[in-house]
């Protein structure tokens, strides 16, 4: 007393610090020392104590900035936008999404360059960028970010590997681009991850964290 319990998700392991004491007060100081032991164990992995998810995370930091934000996806099929969306008052901060499945769609809706698409492909660094850049431009939001990639079962048509995929974002100080390895999982599992890692990448630059 107290105890550490580790939760493992199909998405994101959760940690579960409980105390047991005479009075509420007394269990929360308790807990002091195993938090600040959590994070300097973990560090800048940690994205929040008592918050539902990353999604949560990141519409609280949204607001606490007064900024807003746009979602472009293609292999995730709109699950971060489902995500923002499942969360009560999150109009304030996000301005809405597009599901640029083909290619073309993303060429002729979120203005994906077509040397982009002809040398790199729609699986690519090039093209998540210029997803998170077209997005945030034609909804006027303060963050742009986009998801492209192999989702399976098999690898998309140029050949990219199931579980290669590129999450951009696009900021007021310029576009960055994580690029994942995600190995060969089931299709929703690769769905969920890549989801999560959007909404990391948008939370860590957030948070003054390194981004890529």
């Amino acid at each position: 007393n107290p105890t550490l319990a580790t939760y493992a998700k199909p998405c994101e392991v959760r940690l579960r610090a409980t105390a047991k004491a005479p009075t509420e007060d007394e269990a929360r100081a308790m807990l002091v020392p195993v938090l600040e032991m959590v994070r300097k164990t973990l560090g800048d992995i940690v994205y929040g104590v008592d918050i539902g998810d990353l999604a949560e995370c990141c519409r609280v930091q949204l607001s606490r900035r007064s900024m807003t934000l746009a979602t472009a996806e293609s292999c995730t099929g709109g699950l971060v936008a489902e995500k923002m969306t499942a969360i009560p008052g999150v109009s304030q901060v996000y301005r809405g999404g597009v599901v640029s499945y083909w290619t073309s769609v993303k060429a002729d809706l979120l203005r994906v360059p077509a040397d982009i698409l002809d040398t790199c492909g729609p699986v690519s660094a090039g093209c998540a960028r210029a997803m998170a850049e077209g997005v945030r431009d034609i909804t006027g939001a303060d963050i742009g970010v986009s998801v492209t990639g192999a989702a399976g079962p098999d690898p998309d048509e140029r050949g990219v590997p199931v579980g290669i995929v590129y999450i951009g974002l696009s900021t007021p100080e310029g576009t960055f681009c994580r690029s994942l390895d995600l190995g060969r999982r089931r299709r929703d599992r690769i769905q969920g991850l890549a989801a999560n890692h959007a909404f990391d990448v948008v939370r860590r630059y957030l948070q003054g964290l390194p981004v890529e």
